[in-house]
């Protein structure tokens, strides 16, 4: 198991750019991600090399950190600075009106996905049938959380705009163009994104990321998933690693939680993954890890 690789994505550069390219340079096919990211947006991407590549599952679950760009009174089709249809919609709003929206919008809520999104609707992504003028399905509204938000930062109005930065903690699946559009919305203006940065995912730091410089000169580490990992431990009898080796089913009484535990033998290294078959009240395979 080779582990994961953090990135620190530039702009411009898609998550198909980011996986070929470190294909090319490590020399391994076998590459995954635990999350897109934007063109044109930039900051951590989690990449899963090889064999780390089992483990998606429980790598996408993730919530998120962003340090976004807003810009209000001005809106593209694509909800961000990348669209080519520009709408204006004056508006000179003070700092303390959009803080208290901006707050009213804290907690849960179901959020409308953009047009714009890999969101796959009848085998088709939304954004090629955007693109295409082809007539859009209607998406449902989805369930997401906007944890917490820090302060307005760089807050300018000029020219009928407001455009100011501002860190959210959100959920999985969120999308903070739809944020942007909204909160224009909620507003009585329009609003989208010139800029955002992914600071964090889950545990995973900006801090820990490298550039693809690095990986071209070597100058980079793999990260061993199974520390990432939130689940229970349990060290097992060499019988029973002799059991897992061969994919048998184990009883729950040897569990002290029925939940997706990390098993390792008795030298402390991780050797599967089980978790909890209700139907047949067992715990069972999900994933070798050797």
């Amino acid at each position: 198991m080779r582990g994961i690789l953090l990135i620190d994505k530039e702009q411009n550069m898609t998550s198909h750019d980011i996986v070929a390219d470190l294909r090319r340079h490590l020399g391994i096919r076998r590459i995954g991600h635990a999350g897109t990211l934007d063109p044109f947006a930039t900051g951590v991407m989690v990449l899963l090399i090889d064999e780390a590549t089992k483990l998606s599952k429980y790598l996408m679950e993730h919530d998120k950190v962003y340090d976004a760009t807003f810009v209000l009174g001005e809106s593209t089709e694509t909800l961000d600075a990348t669209g080519k249809e520009h709408v204006f919609q004056p508006t000179n709003l003070e700092i303390h009106e959009i803080e208290s929206a901006l707050d009213e919008m804290l907690g849960p809520s179901l959020q409308l996905p953009p047009a714009y999104s890999a969101i796959k609707v009848q085998g088709h992504k939304m954004v090629d049938l955007a693109r295409k003028n082809k007539d859009l399905p209607e998406l449902e509204r989805r369930p997401i959380t906007i944890y917490e938000r820090g302060p307005i930062q760089d807050f300018v109005s000029q020219g009928g705009k407001v455009t100011f930065r501002v860190r959210l903690s959100v959920s999985k699946g969120t999308y903070i163009r739809a944020i942007a559009r909204d909160l224009g919305l909620k507003l009585d203006t329009i609003g989208m994104l010139s800029a955002l940065r992914r600071l964090q995912v889950g545990k995973f730091t900006l801090e820990e990321a490298v550039c693809l410089e690095s990986i071209h000169t070597g100058n980079y580490r793999f990260l061993d998933p199974i520390d990432y990992l939130e689940m229970p431990r349990k060290v097992v009898s060499d019988e029973m690693a002799t059991m897992i080796s061969y994919g048998r089913e184990l009883p729950v009484d040897d569990f002290d939680e029925l939940c997706d535990t990390i098993l390792m033998n008795s030298l402390s290294i991780p050797i599967a993954i089980y978790r909890y078959d209700e139907v047949k009240n067992t715990m069972r395979m999900s994933v070798l890890l050797r």
